[in-house]
């Protein structure tokens, strides 16, 4: 599997796909945060200087524009490296592929290999895209309001997140 390494534990390789929005840099700093809180705490035989533990943490990241590369170069050269992908927002519609690159392909890719996928805004709207789920203008675009999210469903996805905290939401397109 990607990413083994016996001396350090194996943490999961994650590709973001950049849809040109400043917020993927706050996906890749906790991202990256995660990694490095595994490596810290998983030392293998002796203590990693902190050098070594940043290294191995951003290894675990990598980052393309959603335009920078042809589809067969991130099919056959990049996703067989990870182990996820994370497509971030990023103006625009799921249904221009102007607007989203290769995150179309990749998508449909990961419905039969089996990739772990997580869209944030954008991203979110071109997975339900890609699964026949209509995204249309919303009746009234949010932009930085806060509301409590209550969490309903006790699946693993939501294991460690509390019922009723506090979101702030940014939307102008809705998924039905």
């Amino acid at each position: 599997m990607p990413g083994t390494n016996e001396a350090w534990g194996w943490h999961p390789r994650t590709l973001v796909v950049d849809n040109y929005d400043s917020y993927t840099y706050n996906l890749v700093a906790l991202l990256t945060d995660a990694a490095r809180a595994h490596y810290s705490s998983f030392g293998g035989s002796g203590e990693a200087s902190i050098e070594e533990t940043e290294r191995r943490a951003q290894e675990h990241i990598i980052v393309i524009r959603n335009d920078e590369y042809s589809w067969e170069t991130v099919r056959d050269s990049i996703l067989p490296h990870v182990d996820n992908v994370v497509i971030s927002p990023g103006p625009g519609t799921p249904a221009r592929r102007e607007d989203v690159g290769v995150g179309r392909d990749i998508i449909a890719h990961t419905q039969r290999d089996g990739h772990l996928v997580l869209g944030v805004c954008l991203g979110h709207q071109m997975i339900a895209h890609e699964y026949g789920a209509k995204v249309d203008q919303s009746v009234v675009p949010v932009h930085g309001q806060t509301s409590s999210i209550d969490v309903l469903d006790d699946s693993c996805l939501f294991h460690g997140i509390p019922s009723g905290f506090c979101a702030v939401r940014y939307h102008s397109l809705t998924v039905t």
